[in-house]
């Protein structure tokens, strides 16, 4: 169970992968979403191959990290993974956000670039922030409703909060609604027990920050390559919504998975893993070595050597 503690937290963090990963090139970040904790990668963290290798924090507030009760915002948490990434001198990472994390991560390269090889947001909150998408009977109208706080509600929701961890039936409820295929097994169970032991100032504080969040503007100054995955089940973040931010980046690429929901890399942790992968290989490649091989496939530049395959073997 590692920890490092940086000059404001103790973070706790998993590890997976090689330590051979040549200078970040192989170096993947993993920021989990509200309620939640390292665990939402865990199936990621099993599933990469051995010359990645991939770190996957808890939050302020969440899972073992430590809880000071207070930061829970997207700026204090983008500082966080900047304190992370120095202490443990990461250097350039392929940074991975799912939900509240997308928004972090999202933040985190628009404020550090040069920290940031390739950028991932699995099930992100919309540009504009959260609020946009909280319209009709969705799970987000009603969450946002329940805690659209002001000074006099707060020692209420603080209350609510306390009763909503003792609730397990209700979290139990809201994750099956978050993640329609996931199965019902022990990895669920623990999923529960991390939501339920969240610090209640960590609930408020994400909520909020997603509520005022908005950097529709700053989305043309990124020049990173941007992968956005969006599920069509889900019922916390519409596909739409996610369409108008990928539009709006130089190199953005929208992937619309029909058949999962808001949980996606619980959901499809297989077909998630191979789709980051060859993103992520893709980008690690130098720039003129993918030059090479878009010449070579023009029929612009011979290669140095030919290969003839076997009929049957497969190409």
């Amino acid at each position: 169970m590692p920890f490092v503690q940086t000059a404001n937290l103790r973070v706790h963090y998993q590890v997976a992968g090689s330590d051979a990963a040549e200078s970040g090139d192989a170096t993947l970040l993993l920021l989990h979403g509200n309620f939640a904790s390292w665990r939402w990668w865990q199936p990621v963290l099993t599933r990469l191959p051995a010359h990645y290798r991939a770190y996957a924090p808890d939050m302020r507030g969440c899972g073992d990290s430590e809880r000071p009760g207070f930061g829970h915002n997207i700026e204090m948490l983008v500082n966080d993974v900047h304190a992370f990434v120095s202490s443990l001198d990461l250097g350039p990472v392929h940074l991975v956000g799912h939900s509240l994390g997308g928004a972090v991560a999202l933040q985190f390269a628009l404020d550090h670039p040069e920290l940031v090889r390739s950028l991932v947001l699995v099930a992100p909150p919309p540009a504009e922030g959260q609020s946009v998408v909280c319209r009709g009977n969705s799970l987000a109208h009603w969450t946002w409703r329940l805690f659209d706080i002001d000074r006099e509600t707060l020692g209420l929701t603080f209350r609510l909060l306390r009763h909503l961890g003792a609730n397990r039936a209700l979290l139990r409820s809201a994750l099956t609604r978050l993640a329609p295929t996931l199965p019902h097994d022990q990895a669920f169970v623990t999923l529960v027990s991390d939501a339920a032991r969240m610090a209640p100032e960590a609930v408020v504080g994400h909520i909020q920050t997603l509520d005022s969040w908005n950097v529709e503007a700053e989305l043309p100054k990124l020049r990173l390559p941007v992968l956005v995955l969006a599920g069509g089940r889900d019922v916390l973040v519409f596909p739409d919504a996610l369409e108008r931010l990928s539009s709006a980046l130089r190199r953005g690429r929208m992937v619309v998975w029909p058949d999962v929901g808001h949980a996606i890399q619980l959901e499809q942790p297989d077909r998630f893993v191979t789709l980051i992968r060859e993103f992520i290989d893709y980008h690690s490649v130098a720039w003129w070595r993918r030059w090479i091989r878009r010449l070579r496939q023009m029929g612009g530049l011979r290669p140095r050597c030919e290969r003839t395959e076997q009929p049957d073997q497969a190409v």
